[in-house]
């Protein structure tokens, strides 16, 4: 089996990728992202997730967020891996060794968000009836309609660039089929604001970060983001941080290799530090992220072609469930890292 441990591809870049291509140029494409920023945008979506979904998905978002704190409160979710809505808040969710205590924050070094959490059908989501609402502009039915529409349908495409990129590690395309069945994913609809007088949204004026500086847990993200812009992605190499364009919405995702892909491959792909600079106040940022901690009891261990002869994985074995509990655990401070 062809060893891919020692591939490097150390210009930090964040490529376009067309799915018209043909799939050995994807192939050859999404290797080298992940070999060098861990991060690609996928273009011409057409064929695996239609435009107008993401348009609709967008548009029900914003309509969601309008609603008042209190009607929105009404679906709060009530633990970390199901669905429903997530109040403003101070996140930081990094680790670790560069500094700063992860987890929910008290202050204005965290990011300054609201989202509301989809959650597959064996997971438990909470959404609005007509009977909770008082007199909004807001059809509960089409929310949760679109809602379900769009997560399976970013699901599926997460499904077949994963299958790629498991080519690009010499492996078979179905590779991730058993990790990918039955995987406790789930898309956040994430609400960016800080209104001209920060006594209004209760942040600070000193707020920089819509998301704080963070890596992602799972195997891989894809995110829709609106035209304000603000995604950054560290290059480590530099210590730099390099903006990610927004493409015009439903024309591009923006894709990043997780810390879980990163363990499986013996840090072959590294997941990589990136954050979300807070919009200009009065202005309204939207985003849909998309993730897939896996099925919980698949077992990751380092991929063969990950790992030279005659060395040792840098990694022991560890289910799914556990590797994304025991990030968690380190987010809250409750576990070192």
């Amino acid at each position: 089996m062809e060893e891919h441990s020692n591939s490097t591809f150390n210009a930090f870049y964040i490529p376009t990728i067309s799915l018209n291509s043909p799939r050995g140029e994807i192939v050859d494409a999404l290797r080298k992202a992940s070999l060098s920023s861990g991060f690609f945008q996928l273009s011409n979506l057409d064929a695996y997730i239609s435009p107008t979904l993401i348009t609709e998905m967008f548009e029900q978002t914003r309509i969601f967020f309008d609603l008042s704190q209190d009607e929105k409160e009404k679906v709060t979710k009530k633990s970390h891996l199901v669905g429903g809505y997530e109040g403003w808040r101070f996140y930081d969710l990094t680790k670790t060794g560069d500094g700063g205590k992860q987890g929910e924050k008290d202050n204005d070094q965290g990011g300054w968000n609201e989202g509301f959490a989809i959650a597959p059908e064996w997971g438990t989501n909470c959404f609005l009836e007509e009977s909770d609402l008082s007199g909004q502009e807001f059809d509960p039915k089409k929310f949760q309609s679109t809602c379900i529409t769009y997560f399976y349908a970013i699901q599926e495409l997460g499904r077949h660039v994963l299958g790629m990129i498991a080519e690009g590690l010499g492996m078979e395309k179905d590779f991730f089929e058993d990790y990918l069945r039955e995987q406790n994913s789930f898309c956040r609809l994430t609400h960016y604001y800080r209104a001209m007088d920060p006594a209004l949204t209760n942040d600070s004026e000193t707020i920089e970060m819509g998301a704080a500086p963070h890596t992602d847990w799972g195997a891989l993200t894809l995110l829709v983001q609106d035209e304000i812009g603000g995604l950054q992605v560290f290059d480590r190499s530099r210590g730099t941080w390099h903006d990610v364009p927004p493409a015009p919405l439903g024309q591009g995702i923006v894709c990043n290799i997780g810390d879980l892909l990163s363990r499986w491959t013996n840090d072959t792909y590294r997941s990589t530090l990136h954050r979300v600079v807070a919009p200009k106040r009065g202005v309204h940022r939207y985003s849909v992220p998309f993730f897939n901690p896996g099925n919980p009891t698949f077992n990751i261990k380092s991929i063969p072609t990950c790992v030279n002869t005659g060395q040792q994985p840098k990694y022991e074995p560890i289910t799914a469930g556990e590797y994304i509990t025991l990030r968690h655990l380190q987010s809250t401070g409750a576990l070192e890292a």
